[in-house]
């Protein structure tokens, strides 16, 4: 139901739809291409040869991962659908916060979690030490400790500018432990990957790729959870903290899922002269007493790395 015309004069009078609505538009349209994207990985993913080879449960995680997103999606198109079509002329309802914006910021602390968790996984891979791994994982866990009370505060806040106010140091604490965790799980997996060189040619340029690949997903994401910190402390009673924190979430989830698609990318450098986990050496002629040469094809044994190995890309 509409509110009075004077009451909804004063109301926009007071209000900048281009910061609150505005964005919030842009936010979902922006997120919804996205989503394409993901989609697009998802499908890629599954129907490359080295799907069928991945073991089950990082199958199910590619798919948790996409129905994650699908609802969360949904949930960020329901927002708009509320403010801009149920309540349609209704600039009080503007005011009020509505079970979607809340039910998001709980999707994307999942989403985070299964994601950065992944890496972590990926780290400990690469360095068995116990130490750095167990570091990156407490920071995941408080991530998602925070990004999930953030949220859960803002259902006992009727009024959105209130929540978004009053929860202020809550919600950038969050944000910057999210910082701290994605900064952290990207320099560890770039410091042991490097740690891995040999001297090796074809070995070092797999490493190469995977650290360029590593920096590259990591640091758009980290780069948008700061553009959401950065947001939200100058302006908590506009929108632009949602808008980007719409986006988050998806980038979290291709950052997985490049990872995964361009394994062969990765591989492609020394594919053509690795043979299971070995280099294979030029002919070696040897001369006959009868003049003939006798030709014989050698392989070396030295492994294409351990951090290979153990699950990185293979």
């Amino acid at each position: 139901m509409a509110c009075p015309p004077d009451e909804n004069a004063l109301i926009l009078s007071q209000l900048s739809l281009a910061s609150t609505i505005g964005i919030g538009y842009i936010g979902v349209a922006l997120s919804s291409m996205i989503y394409g994207v993901t989609c697009i990985q998802t499908f890629q993913y599954f129907r490359t040869p080295r799907a069928s080879a991945d073991i089950w449960y990082l199958k199910l995680t590619v798919i948790a991962l996409w129905l994650l997103d699908t609802v969360h999606q949904a949930i960020i198109i329901e927002t708009l659908y509320h403010y801009v079509i149920i309540n349609y002329a209704n600039a009080v309802a503007l005011l009020r916060t509505t079970w979607s914006i809340p039910t998001e910021i709980i999707f994307n602390a999942i989403i985070a979690f299964i994601v950065e968790t992944f890496f972590v996984v990926r780290i400990w891979k690469l360095s068995k030490n116990l130490f750095v791994s167990g570091t990156c994982m407490l920071f995941t866990l408080a991530h998602i400790t925070m990004n999930l009370l953030f949220p859960i505060r803002i259902f006992f806040y009727p009024i959105l500018v209130e929540a978004e106010t009053k929860l202020k140091s809550t919600g950038s604490a969050g944000l910057g432990v999210a910082v701290v965790a994605d900064v952290s799980i990207s320099a560890a997996m770039v410091w042991y990957l490097r740690r891995g060189r040999t001297g090796l040619r074809k070995s070092d340029d797999i490493i190469g790729r995977l650290v360029m690949l590593t920096i590259t997903t990591g640091s758009l994401t980290t780069l948008f959870v700061i553009a959401t910190l950065i947001a939200y402390l100058a302006a908590p009673e506009q929108l632009w903290n949602l808008c980007f924190n719409f986006m988050v979430g998806k980038l979290y989830i291709n950052s997985v899922l490049t990872s995964l698609n361009s394994r062969g990318y990765v591989r492609g450098g020394a594919e053509a002269s690795v043979r299971v986990n070995t280099f294979p050496l030029s002919p070696v002629h040897t001369d006959r007493g009868d003049g003939s040469r006798t030709r014989f094809d050698m392989e070396s044994t030295v492994p294409v790395t351990s951090d290979l190995k153990n699950g990185y890309v293979v």
